[in-house]
């Protein structure tokens, strides 16, 4: 299992990401507080949307592919969440 924060930056960044998402064969989930939901369910990640950062959990360990193709998020989540990222 994996855990990265990712943030979104408008409605497009959202379904572009559902996309992505759903091309996928790994089972993931948007996590915030105590609300958890389907990472690839549009209608579940609009409800996320107004959180600035949220945790995508993937349930599997071989996920780098995955990873390379949300890198956009990943970094997005970090600037959102005032993490320092490393160059």
């Amino acid at each position: 299992m994996k855990k990265v924060e990712i943030g979104f930056w408008g409605m497009d960044s959202i379904l572009d990401f559902v996309l992505i998402a759903g091309r996928c064969e790994e089972k993931m989930e948007l996590s915030c507080g105590d609300s958890m939901v389907n990472a690839k369910s549009l209608l579940s990640v609009l409800s996320m949307a107004t959180a600035q950062v949220v945790e995508l959990i993937i349930q599997e360990d071989s996920c780098d592919s995955l990873l390379n193709r949300i890198d956009l998020y990943v970094e997005q989540g970090r600037l959102l969440s005032g993490k320092n990222i490393a160059v």
